[in-house]
């Protein structure tokens, strides 16, 4: 009876220690995601483009676009390697950022805005400059001024 009493308050430990250290990882997650919302990868499914982006500190290298170093992100077509690089970030508060944008051939650039409404959820606004265009069966499709991407 004893040790019947005793495995059952060993298990109790282990099942305590394991949901503390799962809701401390959950928390720890969720306090990364809140102090640097301007980083992650952000998908809009109609037009199938995406953002992967970290305006802060070091930034990162472009796939196949070496040349320019590191930047603190970059828009794309799923599936092709056409991309508009994030030149300059400028994070105003944890809800919105200010960005520069240069399509990969150098020959459009524009200023956006990006604003987080939630946490899953960001904003594209493009301001003064080109219209973002990308690749849509052999012709430019121009995405709307207001784009809205989910978080993955």
């Amino acid at each position: 009876m004893l040790t019947l009493r005793y495995k059952q308050s060993k298990e109790m430990i282990i099942r305590f220690f394991s949901a503390t250290a799962t809701f401390l990882m959950l928390a720890l997650t969720a306090q990364a995601q809140s102090s640097q919302p301007f980083k992650g990868y952000f998908v809009n499914d109609e037009y199938n483009v995406y953002m992967h982006i970290n305006l802060y500190g070091e930034g990162m290298n472009i796939p196949d676009h070496d040349l320019f170093g590191p930047l603190p992100g970059y828009l794309a077509k799923k599936h092709n390697g056409f991309y508009w690089l994030i030149t300059e970030a400028d994070v105003k508060d944890n809800k919105k950022a200010e960005i520069q944008l240069i399509n990969d051939y150098g020959s459009e650039d524009l200023t956006a805005t990006l604003r987080l409404p939630n946490d899953s959820t960001l904003v594209l606004e493009q301001g003064a400059g080109s219209t973002i265009k990308v690749p849509k069966d052999g012709k430019w499709q121009k995405l709307p001024g207001k784009l809205t991407f989910k978080r993955k």
